[in-house]
């Protein structure tokens, strides 16, 4: 069985900046892809398995940030010498996950699914 079939959530992908707080260190990254319980991101840097974090993604206009704490699920190589890691969020409100549903929902309208 495949990751994706795995998956929950549908996931889309996103072009949106997002900021790491890890321990009072801000990192700057870039969102992937999104669904309602996780984000995946691509950082010049990367964090171990299980390091706990704040996050913040900065969604298109009009929508406000999500911001959540998280977790480092997966590692991945990111483009062009990045990091990709998988980030579960953990303390998310039921309005940013209302607001992950609607993009995902906007992105299934758009190319018929």
């Amino acid at each position: 069985m495949s990751a994706e079939d795995r998956r929950r959530h549908p996931r889309v992908r996103l072009d949106a900046p997002a900021r790491l707080k890890v321990e009072g260190r801000l990192v700057e990254a870039s969102v992937r892809d999104i669904c309602r319980d996780a984000v995946l991101v691509e950082a010049n840097v990367w964090f171990p398995l299980g390091t706990a974090l704040q996050v913040r993604i900065d969604l298109p206009a009009p929508h406000p940030p999500i911001q959540s704490a998280g977790r480092v699920l997966r590692l991945t190589p990111g483009e062009q010498g990045s990091h990709g890691m998988a980030l579960l969020f953990e303390d998310i409100s039921k309005g940013d996950q209302l607001r992950i549903d609607f993009l995902v929902e906007q992105a299934g309208q758009a190319t018929g699914g």
